[in-house]
């Protein structure tokens, strides 16, 4: 008999029991259980959170079922949903959400919902030698014994199977963090580290004091939803632009981080389930021969998204695009676009796109940047199918097989691995295809020139001096703002090191759970993932050997795995579908 614990039920969670049901073996008897004290959906996606968080990605571009075994989240509001929100305490509060169409984006709790009731479908109809027990509680402590697995949460279960889908964890704060803490708390002071957003206590803050947050990517614009919502304010429509009214109970904001500008806007989305980017040159027989380096592969990938730019740029010109396009493809770029004349005007250009500040003086920037997110909203709103620049990026943000096959074949060096793909790329990559929905980069140019938001220029610093907060640019030091509110808008790194999630710390103790890491120029460099075997997620300990009977994936294995935090698609083979499948497999073997 298998008895087997999923520790997390959030989507990774989730999946997985999904998987083990339906892979199950009709002839053993199968007890499956399911441990969050935030049941379905789990923290992140708890139904008792703020409404004004909402996702980053498109309804109808969310699933939990693999090979469209049951309707994706847009098809569930269309189809399940109203009949389900009728059947529980609370699901009054979520009927606004029926009228979202499939091309929008949805409350973040509301997802949870839908992971909620993906939890009672798929355990409606269990087969008869598979029973499943969800157990509202946080797990403590797992020991392993005599070949069985110990788990402990208020009682104790002998499993033969455990998978860890513990999702986000709060961490130790850093020095550095330690440090601001203890300054605020010295001086009356507010300081939020690296968290959930949605977790922070913004009834707390200083009244009526400048807030500084350092950080621009999507828990920024998580924060200045959260914002709008304390003060009251609103947004109104005026000739296709917001204009914000205030309540009067606003905050200067302070805003900044290293490259100093909001991540780019998700462009408005055009393309059904399963229209996603397909490879031109990084096909599946390409990278089975590819022999080159990580800049290499970096170039092609760009190169890729070049075609499709250029496909939508010179649709209406007089060049002949099909040969175009060929020798593009096949040739130097810069020899393919003189030979065709393309105007510089109208060439892609990347360092634009990664740091469209680059050539902005420190003195110009609070005026650069209501431009800059005039044209990034402009940009996103032509959508993703018919304007250029943004299926260029939605092109670089799908074509990921192509790294998920050079992680899993160890083909990058330590330093390529640790610096350039981990490093600089994916940084580069974040900021140019995870961003907010365009709605909130149009809040937040109302709020810029409302003058309630104030940015600095890139390379921002932040100091304790005397009893308060300092904010200012590396290139511009005269600019100095004072705060008594600091906020970390950031979700914390994953690291195995610092986590203060409990059932972690206990099997790291015990040598159960070690870091991943990787060795170059005689130095080690932990990357924060848990330590597994790649190819089938089982747990690698303290002495190196395999814990045949534990597995781990998601968000713990950020920096083994690579975007663990995004949520599957349809009807695209999504990853998560794929490590859930090994997994699963390896238990059932």
């Amino acid at each position: 008999m298998k008895k087997i614990a999923i520790i997390g039920a959030g989507p990774y969670g989730l999946i997985a029991l999904d998987r083990l049901i339906k892979q199950a073996s009709k002839n053993e008897k199968i007890e499956l259980l399911l441990f969050d004290p935030d049941g379905p959906g789990g923290n992140i996606w708890r139904e008792n959170q703020n409404d004004q968080v909402i996702m980053n990605t498109v309804m109808q571009h969310v699933t939990l079922f693999s090979e469209d075994e049951g309707p994706n989240l847009a098809e569930w509001n269309q189809t399940e949903a109203k009949k389900y929100l009728t059947s529980f305490k609370h699901g009054k509060e979520f009927l606004s959400e029926l009228k979202l169409g499939k091309n929008d984006y949805c409350q973040r709790r509301y997802y949870g919902v839908y992971q909620r009731w993906f939890y009672e479908e798929i355990t409606r109809r269990l087969p008869k030698n598979i029973t499943v027990n969800l157990i509202r509680e946080r797990v403590s402590d797992l020991t392993l014994v005599e070949g069985t697995i110990l788990v402990q949460s208020s009682q104790s279960f002998l499993v033969t199977d455990v998978i860890l889908a513990t999702g986000h964890s709060t961490n130790l704060l850093s020095k550095e963090e330690t440090k601001n803490q203890l300054f605020a708390e010295k001086h009356d002071l507010f300081y939020q580290g690296p968290g959930n957003p949605s977790d922070t206590r913004l009834d707390r803050l200083k009244e009526g004091e400048t807030v500084i947050l350092r950080g621009l990517g999507l828990s920024f614009f998580d924060y200045i939803s959260l914002f709008v919502a304390k003060w009251g304010g609103r947004f109104s429509e005026e000739k296709n632009c917001l204009v914000y009214e205030p309540s009067g109970k606003e905050q200067r904001l302070v805003v900044g981080s290293g490259r100093g500008l909001p991540y780019h806007a998700r462009p408005n989305n055009q393309k059904e389930p399963g229209e996603e980017a397909q490879p031109q040159i990084l096909t599946e027989g390409f990278m089975g021969e590819f022999q080159g380096n990580a800049e290499e592969l970096f170039d092609l990938l760009r190169k890729e998204a070049e075609l499709v730019y250029y496909q939508k740029k010179l649709a209406e010109s007089e060049i002949d695009l099909d040969e175009f396009l060929r020798l593009y493809r096949e040739r130097d770029r810069e020899e393919v676009l003189n030979t065709f004349r393309v105007p510089n005007e109208d060439r892609l250009d990347w360092t634009k796109l990664f740091d469209p500040a680059k050539e902005v003086s420190s003195q110009d920037f609070p005026d650069f940047i209501q431009t800059y997110l005039k044209k990034d909203i402009a940009e996103a709103e032509l959508g993703n199918q018919e304007g250029a620049i943004a299926a260029a990026i939605d092109t670089y943000k799908e074509l990921q097989a192509p790294f998920n096959y050079m992680l899993d074949q160890g083909n990058f060096t330590p330093k390529e691995y640790y610096e350039d793909f981990f490093g600089t790329f994916n940084r580069n990559y974040s900021f140019l295809t995870i961003g907010a929905p365009v709605i909130r980069q149009k809040q937040l140019l109302a709020l810029t020139k409302a003058g309630i938001v104030e940015f600095l220029a890139p390379e921002m610093v932040v100091e304790r001096s005397e009893d308060s907060f300092l904010a200012y640019s590396k290139k511009n030091t005269s600019r100095i703002f004072k705060g008594e509110n600091l906020i970390e808008a950031r979700l914390p790194a994953t690291s195995l090191k610092r986590t203060k999630n409990k059932v972690l710390i206990n099997m790291r103790e015990k040598g159960y759970l070690t870091s991943h890491s990787v060795t170059f120029e005689g130095k080690e460099h932990p990357t924060g993932a848990v330590k597994v075997v790649r190819k089938t997620h089982q747990l690698i300990d303290k002495n190196g050997d395999v814990l045949s009977n534990i597995y781990c994936y998601g968000i713990p294995l950020e920096g083994l795995d690579w975007l663990n935090a995004a949520s599957p698609r349809p009807k695209s083979n999504d990853r998560v579908f794929y490590l859930a499948n090994q997994i699963v497999q390896n238990i059932y073997r």
